[in-house]
Parts: C-alpha cells; sequence; structure tokens
C-alpha cells in the first residue's frame, strides 16, 4: 500500500472480530461494507456468455475512490474514502 492524499468522506465503522487484518475486517463484515461501496458509487458490470455448451461469467465492480483511510481502534475500525 501507499500513502494517498485527499480530502475525508462519509466513514463506516465496522466490527472488527478481533483481527487485527482488513482483509479479515471486511469478509467478517462483507455484506455491510458492499453496502457501504454501493452508496460511494460502486459501478457494477456483468457479463455472461456461452460457447460449446461451456458458460462462463464475469463480474468487474468499479470504484470512483481509490484511496482509503484506515484506522483500527479497540472496539471497531473505521474506513473513511478520500477524494
Amino acid at each position: 500500500m501507499q500513502q494517498c492524499t485527499g480530502i475525508p468522506q462519509k466513514s463506516i465503522f465496522l466490527d472488527p472480530h478481533n483481527s487485527e487484518k482488513l482483509k479479515t475486517v471486511i469478509e467478517k463484515n462483507r455484506q455491510e461494507f458492499v453496502n457501504y461501496l454501493h452508496k460511494l458509487g460502486l459501478q457494477v458490470e456483468h457479463n455472461e456468455k456461452t460457447i460449446n455448451f461451456q458458460n462462463s461469467s464475469t463480474t468487474v465492480l468499479t470504484l470512483k475512490t481509490t484511496c482509503f483511510k484506515v484506522d483500527f481502534n479497540d472496539n471497531s475500525v473505521k474506513i473513511t474514502p478520500l477524494k
């Protein structure tokens, strides 16, 4: 990860579930985090195709925000997008 600068936007607070790893925190709070991303402006593009009776699909999620500030506290994780 590299440091970035920007103006803080509306934050989300997640339960850390006794973890200090961001990936684990997001996995444990998956639905709440995805709903938050939709509010920020998540763009979803989904494609399905069938070739020779084989189905395949691709889903691409694109965020308007590229940088997030993450603060771990004793009982919450604060994630703030920077614009």
